[in-house]
């Protein structure tokens, strides 16, 4: 299993599109939030980054997870953003592996991984974020092998088609406490 993370570009888009639709509207909620309506669409994914994507100035990095033991095929995405100069820290977010056979796998670890090195050595941040809904379990493993931890619970943050509450769980990764692999 060998994944690397690269920028991706809006030519990617609709291969996102493609696999979160193959989902339902909860899946949607828990990959991005309220941010988009199901079923997503390119024009969505566009006008939410109407101000670009790979710059600081647009304050979003999106990257594709490739498969090199694949050819380079796109098996996943996520996003660096919310940058803060001050705290010198971002959030990763919208951390997709696309097909539901490949999740499970080990591989977004790696990706996972290999994204926070690229946070912590390339932008120089001292922490990282996520959030994470608590009914996200293999989610949430992934993070903690990567050594994220666990912080502050919001309850009740959004009810699911199937009237389940969902609780938010902020976890986060410093710097000192990563390590190298």
């Amino acid at each position: 299993m060998n994944v690397n993370v690269e920028l991706l570009t809006e030519a990617d888009f609709g291969t996102i599109v493609g696999w979160v639709n193959q989902c339902d509207e909860d899946f949607l909620i828990q990959w991005a939030g309220p941010t988009y309506t199901f079923p997503l669409t390119v024009e969505q994914m566009q006008c939410h980054y109407h101000k670009g994507i790979n710059s600081l100035d647009a304050d979003v990095f999106l990257y594709k997870i490739i498969s090199t033991d694949n050819n380079n095929e796109m098996i996943g995405s996520l996003q660096l953003c919310r940058f803060d100069p001050n705290k010198h820290e971002a959030v990763i977010g919208r951390f997709l592996i696309g097909e539901a056979n490949d999740r499970g796998s080990g591989l977004g670890t790696i990706a996972l991984k290999k994204a926070v090195k690229i946070g912590f050595k390339q932008f120089g941040l001292r922490s990282i974020r996520l959030n994470v809904f608590d009914i996200n379990h293999a989610a949430i493993r992934c993070y903690e092998r990567v050594g994220f931890e666990k912080g502050k619970i919001t309850e009740n943050v959004h009810t699911s088609s199937k009237g389940v509450q969902w609780n938010n769980i902020e976890m986060i990764i410093n710097n000192e406490a990563w390590h190298v692999e």
